[in-house]
C-alpha cells in the first residue's frame, strides 16, 4: 500500500498497532470472538476470531454490534 501525504509517518501510524486491553475472547453460538465489555451484561463485538465464513454476512456478528455476555457465553 503507497501513502501520499504530507503528515510525518509517526503521526500517521500512531497508535494503528495499539489494542486497548479490555478485551476478552467468548464463544457464543459457535462462533469464537473477541469482544470489549461495556457493562457487566453486554459487550461491543471488537472481531470474529473463529467461525464458518457465512458468518461474516450476519448483521449481529458485524464489529460495533452489541452482544449479551450473560446465558449462551463461554469465555475461552
Amino acid at each position: 500500500m503507497t501513502m501520499y501525504t504530507v503528515m510525518p509517518p509517526e503521526q500517521l501510524w500512531s497508535g494503528m498497532w495499539t489494542e486497548a486491553g479490555d478485551t476478552k475472547e467468548i464463544r457464543m453460538n459457535g462462533l469464537l470472538m473477541q469482544v470489549r465489555p461495556v457493562n457487566d451484561t453486554e459487550a461491543v463485538i471488537v472481531r470474529l476470531l473463529d467461525c464458518p465464513l457465512e458468518a461474516y454476512l450476519d448483521p449481529s456478528n458485524l464489529p460495533g454490534a452489541t452482544v449479551p455476555l450473560s446465558g449462551n457465553t463461554s469465555p475461552t
